[in-house]
């Protein structure tokens, strides 16, 4: 019942698919902006590409399961987040969503939760890359040459018109 409330809400808002190598792993919809801080509904449709773990531009970030779990990669090992996850910017970390079983457990194929952060970033965000005898290397998020897009969700499609959208099947 539930994801069928979020495919129809997120049907009617402004929607970023978010891909690596032609395969969307994330649907980003805009909700709201008030009192400098942003909301937005996130289904994770598969894992954060294994390019290191990323940390993000803000000072903070909340996340609130709404449906589903996933595994969280960080620097200090695997963790497993059902409910709600709190980010600082120097937080490191990858989502995980497992088809396959890791620690025995399959993951849902799809995880939705509101995605809460303030509206005004505070540094680059990144990948730490591996480089050998370097050890962990900070690699700034290259959003090439048109910088970072502001307020994109004023020009966005609506979700049921977004390309890439995956379809009901993929839950």
């Amino acid at each position: 019942m539930i994801r069928r409330l979020l495919l129809a809400y997120s049907a009617t808002r402004p929607c970023k698919i978010i891909s690596e190598a032609g395969r969307p792993y994330l649907e980003r919809y805009f909700v709201c902006a008030f009192f400098g801080i942003r909301v937005y509904l996130h289904r994770f449709v598969g894992s954060d590409p294994d390019r290191g773990l990323h940390d993000h531009p803000w000072r903070w970030a909340m996340s609130i399961i709404l449906r589903g779990w996933y595994y969280e990669a960080t620097r200090s090992g695997l963790r497993t987040v059902h409910w709600f996850n709190f980010l600082t910017g120097d937080t490191f970390h990858r989502v995980i969503l497992s088809p396959g079983p890791l620690r025995g457990i399959h993951t849902p194929r799809e995880v939705w939760s509101l995605f809460i952060v303030p509206a005004k970033d505070v540094k680059p965000w990144g990948f730490l890359r591996d480089q050998g005898q370097r050890g962990q290397v900070f690699t700034p998020f290259d959003y090439g040459p048109g910088g970072k897009p502001a307020h994109w969700w004023k020009h966005a499609p609506k979700g049921r018109e977004a390309a890439g959208r995956q379809e009901n099947g993929n839950g």
